[in-house]
């Protein structure tokens, strides 16, 4: 694909036939972004995770999760898509049971990286909960998207560092709205 077609893309909120298609991009991410054999973290392992999250257990709870959260206003969601209509990257906000706004997740399809979707999905969060501190964690060795982070205003959270289902270390950042 030539450079020029890879900068035409569109944003928007997410809908129910979204769900599947973002699932699907955000788990080949994770093998493209998080393999670190020195952690343990393998391709096969990866690959044995990403599995379990396409059960049909997981499906219907993801639609059913989406449905009531977005009702309720505890979930923001958005989609870029290419000229094709392809997810390209999303990211879904949501307000935690303590009121703590999480990023959730953002990921952009690898072949888009450095392109702006990033961007425009963060500006979507960005300007969608503005007022509002926003909290996420990131896996501490993916310095590509610690730098992505800082750039919109993120900073670590000392001493925050944990194991991310039992595996890969994780930090949390915060971005604290300026009052």
């Amino acid at each position: 694909m030539k450079r020029e077609q890879k900068l035409h893309f569109t944003i928007s909120e997410m809908q129910l036939e979204d769900i599947e298609p973002a699932t699907a991009m955000r788990l080949q991410s994770w093998l493209d972004t998080y393999v670190n054999e020195d952690l343990g973290v393998t391709a096969d392992w990866i690959e044995k995770r990403n599995r379990m999250q396409l059960s049909e257990e997981l499906k219907t709870s993801r639609r059913e999760r989406f449905i009531k959260d977005k009702q309720s206003g505890i979930l923001h969601a958005w989609v870029a898509k290419d000229a094709d209509g392809k997810i390209i990257g999303s990211t879904t906000p949501f307000r935690d049971e303590d009121g703590t706004w999480q990023l959730g997740s953002l990921y952009v399809d690898k072949t888009w990286h450095g392109t702006g979707v990033g961007s425009e999905l963060m500006r979507k969060v960005v300007d969608t909960l503005r007022g509002q501190d926003i909290y996420l964690g990131v896996v501490s060795y993916n310095e590509r998207a610690k730098a992505f982070y800082r750039k919109w205003g993120f900073e670590v959270i000392p001493d925050s560092e944990s194991l991310f289902d039992n595996k890969m270390p994780e930090i949390k950042m915060v971005r604290r709205e300026k009052k």
